[in-house]
């Protein structure tokens, strides 16, 4: 793809005029993963002939593909008007309306794609995406099968059909399609963590950590072996750099590379290592706001490379004989609480037995899947090496043990977050599920202030109508929407192994955070998502 670029642009000195060309050059800037880049030589291209359809369309999909949303249906409707008789570019319109949360335009654009080519196997899927959206798993199982009756080898409407098989509570079938489409696309991360899914869904959790496993090693490479570990390096770095870092990140990695030397976990070839991540990390200081993610150098990249988001170390994690989720709790009680109140709310002390804290926490401080860089804090995933069989007990217990408050509602997603002392914690959002649990693992000696360091829960839910878009990510609207509609927030001060049971329609941020410097007080915490918003 580099060579690509150079190509290209030596097409666009050649002919400076060409909409041609630049428009190619977006496309291998793209390719390169330049999105900002590729914006810009296709709205050059634009700027040279306005009725270029190819640049159009594929300024649009580049908007879609950096997050900025309003702009990019605004484009895929100039793309339409381009070219009305395309199905692929109406189906891409309501693509982009669905993730403005206008579902009903959506479904529009994606009847006028069917109209124009009823074989076009891409806009059945999509619209069984919207019907998905709506819970209406049955219209979107019969959306999928008409894709895949045009198209026998389609691998995104098998895995979708398996999404929605799974909530069906069909999950043979739902299993089933979902190792139709990974035998299809045996290397795709996405295909092996929605199998996964189903199998936890199922209750099968050894094939579903192996799925787990699978997409991790897909996406970071094989774990480093103990003699790679020790030796400083391992396969062959990534060429491409990642779309974005943050002085934090950097900041975390060096500290946990130093934590995992000091036991001997890596040799002493991590020294210079270290150190190259403290000195980028100096470097990106004052380059963009702390909370920021901003992009590396060339130089920078090449220097940390080889080890920058590695599974360097990924120690066993597994499930615990005699259980994870502590004996001691009262189910009955705690459902009733929970049903009882308003909004619906629970704190669980003591969540975990003291093993299971303690293997959790372990795992927490020494596994290097620490890759994902939000907004000043570190998430690590199931398909970055969070999937351990430990991890799945715990979700698995607490959904058994609480019955009166989980229901048939399964497991749809689970994350850890770990934080930086220096900066605030999550904005505020709701969550797309019916039930959050939220808990805590750092010790509590690292929290400075034990009234705060916890969870702000809202008393109002997020409006039934608004969008995922609008309600996780929207601050200044779910700021204006609490203003008007809600009292003060209810504060759960930080405990560890102190879990929150919520609806996760509820609008929640981090606390304000006051933890001591060092590594081992970056606060932590777990969240498991299940059911469906709705529900």
């Amino acid at each position: 793809t580099a060579e690509a670029v150079a190509a290209c642009r030596r097409a666009t000195r050649i002919e400076p005029k060409s909409a041609r060309a630049r428009s190619a050059l977006g496309d291998a800037l793209r390719g390169h993963g330049l999105l900002e880049d590729a914006l810009a030589a296709y709205e050059a291209a634009l700027a040279l002939d306005p009725g270029h359809f190819a640049a159009q369309s594929m300024a649009a999909r580049t908007l879609l593909d950096l997050g900025r949303i309003d702009e990019a249906v605004a484009a895929f409707r100039r793309a339409v008007a381009l070219a009305p008789d395309q199905a692929d570019t109406h189906s891409n319109l309501g693509n982009a309306l669905r993730e403005a949360g206008e579902l009903d335009a959506a479904l529009g654009a994606f009847a006028a794609a069917i109209a124009r080519d009823p074989s076009y196997a891409p806009a059945h899927c999509n619209l069984g995406n919207v019907h998905q959206d709506r819970a209406d798993w049955s219209a979107a199982l019969a959306c999928y099968d008409r894709a895949l009756a045009l198209d026998p080898g389609y691998v995104t409407a098998l895995t979708n059909r398996g999404n929605a098989l799974k909530q069906l509570g069909r999950f043979a079938e739902a299993v089933q399609s979902g190792t139709r489409a990974l035998a299809l696309s045996p290397a795709n991360p996405t295909v092996l963590a929605n199998l996964g899914m189903t199998h936890v869904a199922a209750g099968a959790f050894e094939p579903a950590t192996g799925c787990f496993a699978q997409a991790t090693a897909l996406r970071h490479g094989a774990p480093w072996s103990a003699a790679e570990r020790l030796a400083g390096t391992a396969a062959p770095p990534a060429p491409v750099p990642p779309p974005a870092t943050a002085h934090f990140k950097l900041h975390h990695d060096a500290e946990q590379l130093r934590y995992l030397r000091d036991r001997g976990v890596v040799g002493e070839a991590f020294a210079p290592v270290i150190a190259a991540y403290e000195e980028v990390a100096t470097e990106l200081v004052g380059k963009a706001a702390p909370a920021a993610p901003l992009a590396l150098s060339e130089r920078q990249w090449r220097r940390l490379a080889p080890w920058y988001n590695r599974p360097i170390h990924v120690p066993p994690s597994p499930a615990l004989a005699n259980g994870a989720i502590n004996p001691d709790h009262d189910a009955a009680a705690l459902s009733a609480a929970y049903g009882d109140s308003r909004p619906n709310l629970v704190v669980l002390d003591d969540l975990l037995t003291a093993a299971a804290l303690e293997a959790l926490c372990a795992y927490c401080l020494e596994a290097t899947i620490w890759y994902q860089v939000k907004h000043g804090y570190l998430g690590a995933y199931l398909v970055d090496g969070l999937g351990t069989p430990l991890v799945l007990q715990i979700a698995d217990e607490m959904r058994r043990r609480l019955p009166g408050i989980f229901g048939k509602r399964r497991l749809n997603q689970l994350w850890a977050y770990k934080y930086d002392q220096r900066l605030p914690g999550i904005r505020m959002h709701a969550d797309f599920a019916a039930v959050n649990v939220n808990f805590w693992v750092t010790p509590d000696g690292a929290n400075r202030n034990p009234e705060t360091g916890g969870l702000l829960v809202h008393r109002v839910p997020a409006p039934s109508d608004w969008a995922f878009r609008k309600y996780n990510y929207d601050v200044a609207a779910m700021e204006a929407f609490l203003a008007e509609s809600a009292g003060a927030p209810i504060r759960i001060p930080y405990r560890q192994n102190r879990a929150i049971i919520f609806d996760s329609d509820l609008f929640h941020r981090t606390d304000d955070l006051d933890f001591r410097p060092g590594y081992e007080n970056r606060r932590i915490n777990v969240t498991m998502l299940f059911g469906d918003r709705g529900e």
